[in-house]
């Protein structure tokens, strides 16, 4: 069960902040969806949680209400689910155990404010100063067993795989900060499950990971093996999009039919102003229209094999 959240004064007048600001988004964001979409769901990524000061463009404190916006738009909108893409939390300046274990408890209870199933993308900072089995441990993904770092579910006619890249070359977990200055990789196990889990899967898929796999120059925020994983999607037949956190920035790239897509962060930027987060609407056919919000870009995913 969630811990009761507490709040220090900055962050409390942070939090209370930004829900007042969010009162003022405009009517035409209402407005948005496609008609009848078959499924509908919501993403939001790197919302880097913690209660401390701001550094590099990263309001940490600020990021509870920026959730606490997200989760209530995706209850008003009433989406099938959400998903975090990944570095869902962050750690103080001098890193504390106890203290990064607390920002994830408060930043998950925001979350799990939201009236249906919500599910985690592991990101390199979510190990921060903990390992991945205390993150895994502290968060739920509707339906899977804690133990389960990748996975995937399915939802009105569609499958959605959820990959972990926070993994060195060696097949070794990130754990406690072992991320800084390693190479992201997708082990041989986890890849033999994708092949498994796409070759027994008969609907459509659509992919969620905080890595990029689409974009791959300079391959310094990519799986460093997304070549070997974009040949599985390819030959599956079956994989739509993939949606990527990360970089800070809207990337979109079609590659042999499948498209990847990353998004801002939620951190980055003071206010409400400067929260991101989409709502994805799928059609039977497998189109998408991606509805963006605050600093978050519309965009039209249309499917062509």
């Amino acid at each position: 069960m969630l811990k009761k959240m507490t709040f220090s004064r900055r962050q409390f007048h942070g939090f209370i902040g930004i829900v007042a600001l969010s009162l003022l988004i405009s009517m035409s964001l209402m407005a948005k969806g496609m008609k009848k979409p078959v499924v509908r769901f919501g993403l939001i990524t790197d919302v880097h949680y913690a209660d401390r000061e701001t550094a590099r463009e990263r309001y940490y404190s600020q990021s509870l209400g920026k959730l606490n916006e997200f989760i209530s738009r995706m209850n008003q909108e009433k989406v099938d689910f959400v998903v975090e893409l990944g570095d869902f939390k962050d750690e103080d300046e001098v890193p504390n155990e106890a203290n990064t274990l607390k920002y994830l408890t408060d930043v998950e209870s925001v979350f799990h404010q939201f009236n249906g199933p919500t599910y985690h993308v592991l990101g390199n900072h979510d190990m921060d100063g903990i390992t991945k089995t205390q993150f895994l441990e502290r968060v739920e993904n509707t339906g899977i067993s804690k133990d389960k770092n990748y996975y995937s579910f399915n939802r009105k006619g569609f499958h959605f795989i959820v990959l972990d890249g926070n993994f060195t070359r060696d097949g070794k977990d990130y754990n406690q900060d072992s991320f800084r200055g390693a190479e992201s990789w997708i082990p041989e196990v986890e890849v033999n499950w994708l092949k498994e889990d796409l070759e027994t899967n008969q609907l459509p898929a659509i992919v969620f990971i905080h890595q990029l796999l689409g974009d791959s120059k300079g391959m310094k925020k990519s799986a460093q093996n997304a070549p070997e994983v974009r040949k599985i999607f390819e030959q599956s037949g079956k994989v739509l999009c993939v949606f990527e956190g990360h970089v800070n920035s809207e990337r979109h790239s079609l590659i042999k039919h499948i498209h990847y897509y990353s998004f801002i962060s939620a951190v980055e930027g003071n206010g409400a102003k400067n929260n991101s987060y989409v709502i994805v609407d799928v059609s039977k056919k497998g189109n998408m229209l991606v509805h963006g919000y605050r600093r978050a870009s519309d965009q039209k995913l249309e499917i062509k094999k």
